[in-house]
């Protein structure tokens, strides 16, 4: 019996397809099917045993400590000019049998492969390679990721449904991501027949869990580039939620809770105190500090701060700037975040029915 690719394609950037793949490799395994993985085409790539190779395919290979070649996974990289330079001189054949070279080399090993996508079905039309295109160049079924709600992905569903159908790629169906919990019943129980009326079904819906979105300080010095002042050993302290200590002292104890990041100006001495209280006397101390303004540490307190095991960035930048950051933040998992790749595999075991997909993928 041989299974058909499977690729995991979605409606928009950041629906979860990098998740779901996780979580299904997981399951999969479970199942005594050791899958491979690839993302073709890559916008988002590292240096990585001397080649530019995709984030998420780094991300897979150190997860599942994979033997593949990294290049495998991550076979095309768009660097910067590299769309200019298509348009000017397109020739999309050499892409392609690359493509398909590096899959017939995962396939030498796995008997299946997992095929992550970029964006919506039409994100790489621009070069030649849209998901739409490289789903049919592999002779892949796919499964569209969205996020929750009902309107909206069912619209989203409609126009990566077309682009499909015009390369004549089978959908098996679609997974509803992030569905808020609250409302998970009746939103599932709507878009399953939404979905039917487009011409497909919904073999999956995730519910919402915050856990997946928290980051920790250590990434946030990582993305911005803040000075770690102290707290290095603490650096993979959760921040699940953010508070801008611009107000009078016994305004900001109200706002503190477990795991939170405090903004607060590098001269507001009497927030920085009152907030290493708050988070040192916590049961599970977490969370962290950004002082911002690019001021020095007065030195009465910089000893406090340092003995205080609490992690605090310095930012050269206003409170404002560096607050505003922080509306719809979000981090790639990394491969450290052992608690989030398990809660996938959780989270797909239970909500996403991978017998049927199976069924469909056999040749």
């Amino acid at each position: 019996m041989g299974l058909k690719p499977l690729y995991i394609g979605a409606t928009l950037q950041d629906c979860g397809k990098t998740s779901v793949s996780l979580g299904l490799i997981q399951v999969l395994r479970d199942q005594g099917i050791d899958p491979g993985y690839c993302k073709p085409v890559g916008q988002h790539y590292v240096r990585y045993h001397d080649k530019n190779i995709d984030e998420d395919g780094i991300l897979v290979h150190q997860v599942f400590n994979l033997r593949d070649e990294p290049y495998y996974l991550s076979p095309i990289a768009i660097e910067q000019g590299f769309t200019r330079q298509f348009i000017e001189n397109p020739n999309v054949e050499p892409l392609e049998r690359e493509i398909v070279r590096c899959h017939a080399m995962l396939q030498k090993v796995h008997p299946m492969i997992i095929v992550e996508g970029t964006g919506h079905a039409g994100v790489g039309s621009c070069f030649g390679l849209s998901n739409a295109r490289v789903a049919e160049l592999l002779g892949a079924s796919v499964v569209v990721v969205t996020a929750g709600g009902i309107g909206r992905p069912i619209d989203e569903v409609a126009m990566s449904l077309s682009l499909f159908r015009e390369h004549n790629v089978e959908v098996l169906g679609v997974i509803l991501n992030k569905v808020l919990p609250d409302k998970y019943d009746k939103v599932k129980a709507t878009v399953a027949k939404g979905l039917k009326l487009l011409g497909t079904e919904l073999i999956g819906a995730i519910p919402y869990v915050p856990q997946l979105t928290t980051f920790t300080i250590g990434q946030l010095a990582e993305e911005f580039n803040y000075s770690i002042l102290c707290g290095n050993d603490h650096l993979s302290n959760r921040a699940d939620h953010t508070v801008v200590a611009a107000m009078e002292p016994q305004n900001v104890i109200r706002h503190i809770r477990e795991n939170t990041l405090i903004i607060i100006p590098g001269d507001r001495i009497d927030n920085i105190l009152v907030s290493l209280l708050v988070l040192s006397r916590q049961e599970s101390p977490g969370g962290g500090l950004i002082l911002t303004g690019g001021f020095d540490p007065h030195p009465m307190i910089e000893p406090l701060m340092k003995s205080s095991h609490i992690p605090i960035l310095l930012s050269n930048e206003d409170t404002y700037t560096v607050s505003s950051r922080m509306k719809d933040l979000g981090f790639k998992i990394r491969s450290y975040d052992t608690d989030k790749v398990a809660r996938l595999h959780g989270l797909v075991s239970q909500y996403v029915d991978t017998p049927a997909i199976l069924q469909r993928l056999k040749t």
